[in-house]
């Protein structure tokens, strides 16, 4: 068969169709999460249905054509909000200076929670009630001491099984999202400050433990 032929055969294959309904469906959910989300932003930690079919432009009753519940909603929610913000979460070269490493994770760390900060209530009142919810919180928290693991991998090598778990237990409580929540909203400091505080904090936990483990070397 010659290329002519295989072209025009290719361009009569049919192609598949797109059902116009699940489109325009996905469409929908994706309007009412997006619309949850902005609600959430702007203030409202638990948005009224009828202020998220509003602000989507579909009718109460559509929402929950698409999510079995407000929990389900708010799940969706919370995957999308953590889908967005993966991009930030690189991994930090073990390589590099500790100081160096710990900028680097301090700068991913306050990205990302200052981006939850309007979520930070909305998941509180929601997680009790939602499984997924819940298991999207632990998922998020392993994630995070893995990348602190990996970011102080050399300094925590030296040290033994428990003084390096006691380590990094107390890395993630210092940087985590809801200790940014209380150094930005209960003490009231602006970005700059906040993130210097959490960089003391961490640092201080850090250098702690390198000289722990020298020290029990020696």
């Amino acid at each position: 068969m010659s290329e002519s032929s295989i072209a025009a055969a290719a361009g009569n294959t049919p192609r598949p169709k797109i059902d116009g309904r699940v489109l325009r469906a996905a469409r929908t959910r994706e309007r009412i999460v997006n619309a949850t989300i902005d609600l959430i932003r702007g203030g409202e930690a638990t948005p009224r249905v009828i202020d998220i079919a509003r602000t989507a432009g579909v009718s109460t009753r559509s929402i929950f054509q698409h999510f079995d519940d407000t929990e389900a909603l708010f799940a969706a929610v919370a995957q999308q909000v953590v889908e967005s913000l993966a991009p930030l979460s690189k991994p930090i070269d073990p390589s590099l200076p500790w100081e160096e490493r710990l900028d680097a994770l301090l700068r991913m760390r306050t990205e990302v929670n200052e981006a939850l900060l309007p979520f930070r209530r909305a998941v509180a009142l929601h997680q009790p009630r939602s499984t997924k919810l819940a298991a999207g919180v632990t998922a998020g928290r392993l994630f995070a001491r893995e990348r602190t693991e990996s970011a102080f991998a050399p300094e925590l090598a030296r040290m033994t099984e428990a003084e390096r778990k006691q380590t990094v237990d107390a890395l993630l409580a210092a940087s985590d999202w809801q200790m940014w929540f209380s150094l930005r909203t209960v003490y009231g400091l602006d970005l700059e400050t906040a993130s210097a505080t959490m960089r003391r904090m961490v640092s201080a936990i850090l250098v702690q433990a390198m000289e722990r483990s020298v020290s029990a070397a020696a």
